[in-house]
Parts: structure tokens; C-alpha cells; sequence
């Protein structure tokens, strides 16, 4: 048996059966973009032999199978695949290789659709389908779902030389499971037959993979300036009020609130295009930006400090998804270690930043998790580390957000609360993160760590500490 043994998710059955088919038709392509098909009503019923569909799409029931268990697997990005001229079928898929850029379900479906289109007139396919998770219901609407309760089923927009439409695969989620009622047109035979195809172990099915690359230029001061369109500040919050405590309906209704209260301040600083609000609380700084439109608001935590290096920068990573109001950037520190930080102060400071490669740049780091290093036992074969051994380190996983995993010797600190209506407790640490003997304070800087995300409880000074830090910085007044 297929992937298909996963009719419903986490349930295996030994023969899964598709459920009654509801009837609804396919629809002709007018030879129009998806978008003003979509946003057209259609009433026209697909006069095309059902059976004829069935052969055609047949051959692509592997795409299909793969697509479902994509689905089971929590990957809901669009596939399609295409029949060459000699008939062999070719898997076709965007692929994001640099995590901090990607397209929306709707272009890679747009650009599949102009890019086989293309092929088509060339002659250099004969078929393609494209495989998407859409609002269909058993009517005519395949458009693209966008949010969670618009995902009701797999649309296949198919065309060949004779045959083209849509075929959508309605599915429902129940107890967390997902139950697929097969394709709407056809009969529980040829669902049966599609859908219970069994994949081949090991192969590659997506021989063709588009790679999408961000927007990368250089500007006349040499720095180079990369477009991000999925950029967030969503842990920034958690490493304030925890993980735990944001992680309910009642923390995630609070921080709505306390964003709210920051963006209705009175304005601390303000141009043309923006405003600058602020609630200061201790060492932490609650940023609210905003258009002055009001098209675009953000909110932020900032770890307020007097500590500054000077700092070289090399890339600006501009968060377009934020209208460009918020930035990471990438840097060298006394002309000697690498950085990469959240720009605290982009949104008012944008030209400063685009415009200088040097600055003196105030350092403060939020702290996501937090324990006590145990270092690894010296042996004859190595590694040696010496007393006062520090490092710190990009991130594997979210190095593109200024995020570092880090050894660090514990120099002070002092406990803090954060609000005073619904205070979180923390404490402001001062890490030294890279060990000079010429200079103590090569590269120390101070971080709030929430004690939610410690595990441990007493603080000494001297102690070594390892744990996952954002780095944020600003330019120094």
C-alpha cells in the first residue's frame, strides 16, 4: 500500500476506502492568469468525460500520494510536475535554501502556472499539473488558501494538449487527524486506484527544483543590502515574559494589550514617514513603531545599555514584510570578531545605517534559555580548554536573526521586574563572551535572561553559562 494508508493521520487502517464522492465539476481554463480566475464566479460545468480526466491524471497519481503525505507531514508548500515529450514525468518544486526569504503559496502557483505555459507553446512538455492547498468545498473556488481555516483541500490545476481545469481533493481535520474524501469527480474506484499507488522508496521526485533567492544589491558606500520577507520579533517577546507564559491565549491576549498600550505613548522621537513611542520599564525599553500613515505598526523589547564598541558593518538585511522599518545586520566588531543584530533603531536611523560602514554600536543580548555549562572533560586526545575559555557562536537554525549559542564567564548581575501591574522577574547579566588578556572587556555585554527560561536558580559571579542570545544593537548618541 501507498502513502495513502494515512487516510487519517496517526490512524493506520488495512484497507483505507475513500469517503462517497460529493459530485462537482472541473473548470475550463480560459486562458487567464489563476488570480482572475479566481476572482471571477463561475457557473460553467466542465463538459469534459470524467473518464478522459481520470486517464490523464492518472499518471500523475505518485504527485499526488507525495503531495498527501506532505500534508501529514506539516509541509503545505505547492508541487507540480510535468510530462515530457518522450513521456517521462518530471517533479517540479520551489525550493527556499536562505530561510530568511521566501514566496507566498500564491506566486510559486503563479510562476509554475507562466513557467509551463511557456513550455507548452515550446513544445518542450506535452502536460503539467500543479498541486495546491485551496478553499475549494465542492464548488468552483480554487483559490489559494492563505489561512489556517481556509485549508479545506488539494486543488490540481491540470492542462494538456486536449484536456484542462481544476480537480479538487476535499479533506477535513477532526481530533487531530486529517480525513481526505478523494478526488470530488470521480468514482471511489478510481480514487482507489490514484490514491493507493505505492511510492518507490528512495526516489527523488522533485528532479527540478527552483531555488529562490532574495534580493541582494550593493549601494554606493559599499554595504550590501539583502531583502527579507519574513522577518519577526515573535521570541523577542517570549525571552521578556517566558515561553510558558506566553504560550496560552491568556499570555498572547496580554501581549496584544501591552502592545497596544506602547503604541499609544507619547511620541519620543518622529520624522515624516514614521513615529517613535516608548514605555520604559527598568533596563527594558518597549519600542512601538509606526507609519505615519498607520499602515504599518511594530512593537519591541530593547535591552537598554551603556556599553558600545565600534562596529564595521558589511549587510543590511531590510525586513520588507515589516516595511522595511526593521533590520539585521552584519557586522565586524573591533575590526575582529563577527556580529549579526537586531538594528534596535532602524526604522529612525535607516539612512545612518545605509549611509556609514563605521559606527559605535551599543550591544545588549536577550537571553532565550539559559543553564549552567558543564565543560567537556580534558583528555590526552583533546580538546584542552583552559579556565577562562569563552565563545559564542552563530545559531544553526536562526543565525539570520542575530541569534547565538554561547559559553560565557557570569561577571555581574542584578535582579530585575519587568512591569508592575503583571511584572515577569528576571535578572540583567553581564557575559563575557570573548576572553582577551589585554583587554577584560573585549567583547562582554549585558543581557535580561526571564528566570522561566533558566533552569537553575541561584546566580554567581565567576560561574560559567551557556545558553541561545539575540543580539540587539543601535547606534550610540
Amino acid at each position: 500500500m501507498g502513502l495513502f494508508n494515512f487516510l487519517k493521520k496517526n490512524k493506520k487502517t488495512e484497507t483505507p476506502e475513500i469517503e462517497e464522492n460529493l459530485i462537482s465539476s472541473s473548470i475550463k481554463h480560459s486562458g487567464k492568469s489563476l488570480n482572475e480566475i479566481y476572482a471571477e464566479k463561475r457557473d460553467v460545468v466542465n463538459s469534459q468525460n470524467t473518464d478522459n480526466v481520470f486517464d490523464f491524471i492518472k499518471i500523475y497519481s505518485e504527485y499526488i500520494v507525495r503531495f498527501i503525505g506532505m500534508q501529514i507531514q506539516n509541509n503545505y508548500a505547492p508541487i507540480a510536475a510535468y510530462e515530457k515529450v518522450n513521456g517521462e514525468i518530471t517533479g517540479y518544486l520551489y525550493i527556499a535554501e536562505d530561510t530568511s526569504y521566501n514566496l507566498s503559496a500564491t506566486e510559486v502557483v503563479t510562476n509554475m502556472e507562466i513557467e509551463f505555459e511557456k513550455r507548452i507553446k515550446e513544445n518542450t512538455i506535452k502536460s503539467y499539473v500543479i498541486l495546491y492547498h485551496s478553499n475549494f468545498q465542492d464548488d468552483n473556488n480554487h483559490s489559494v488558501a492563505k489561512k489556517n481555516n481556509e485549508f479545506t483541500a488539494i486543488s490540481i490545476k491540470y492542462k494538456a494538449n486536449d484536456l484542462n481545469g481544476f480537480l479538487g481533493l476535499p479533506y477535513f481535520f477532526a481530533d487531530e487527524e486529517i480525513t481526505f474524501k478523494g478526488i470530488s469527480t470521480f468514482t471511489r474506484e478510481q480514487n482507489n486506484s490514484i490514491l493507493n499507488i505505492e511510492l518507490q522508496q528512495g526516489k527523488d521526485y522533485f528532479q527540478e527544483r527552483i531555488i529562490i533567492e532574495p534580493q541582494v544589491t550593493e549601494n554606493e558606500f559599499g554595504l550590501k543590502i539583502k531583502k527579507v520577507n519574513n522577518g519577526t520579533v515573535g521570541d523577542m517577546w517570549a525571552g521578556i515574559f517566558g515561553f510558558e507564559r506566553l504560550g496560552n491565549e491568556d499570555g498572547r491576549n496580554f501581549l496584544i494589550h501591552h502592545s497596544a498600550f506602547v503604541l499609544f505613548q507619547e511620541p519620543v522621537k518622529s520624522n515624516n514617514e514614521i513615529i517613535i513611542s516608548e514605555y520604559i520599564s527598568g533596563n527594558i525599553i518597549f519600542r512601538g513603531v509606526k507609519k505615519a500613515d498607520e499602515t504599518t505598526r511594530t512593537v519591541y523589547p530593547v535591552i537598554k545599555t551603556d556599553i558600545f564598541i565600534e562596529v564595521v558593518n558589511k549587510q543590511i538585511n531590510e525586513w520588507e514584510n515589516i516595511d522595511n522599518l526593521e533590520a539585521i545586520i552584519t557586522g565586524n566588531g573591533r575590526d575582529t570578531f563577527g556580529l549579526i543584530y537586531f538594528a534596535t533603531d532602524y526604522a529612525i536611523n535607516k539612512e545612518k545605517y545605509k549611509s556609514n560602514k563605521k559606527l559605535n554600536i551599543e550591544l545588549s543580548g536577550l537571553i532565550y534559555s539559559l543553564e549552567i555549562c558543564s565543560m567537556p572533560d580534558t583528555t590526552a586526545e583533546g580538546p584542552n580548554y583552559s579556565e577562562d575559555f569563552t565563545m559564542y557562536m552563530p545559531n544553526k537554525e536562526m543565525s539570520e536573526f542575530g541569534c547565538f549559542d554561547f559559553i560565557g564567564q557570569l561577571e555581574d548581575f542584578r535582579e530585575v521586574d519587568v512591569l508592575d501591574n503583571r511584572p515577569s522577574k528576571g535578572y540583567i547579566l553581564k557575559i563575557k563572551l570573548i576572553t582577551n588578556e589585554e583587554i577584560p572587556d573585549f567583547f562582554t555585554i549585558e543581557m535580561f535572561v526571564n528566570k522561566e527560561n533558566m533552569n537553575f536558580q541561584d546566580l554567581k559571579i565567576g560561574m560559567k553559562l551557556s545558553g541561545l542570545f539575540q543580539l540587539q544593537g543601535q547606534i550610540k548618541e
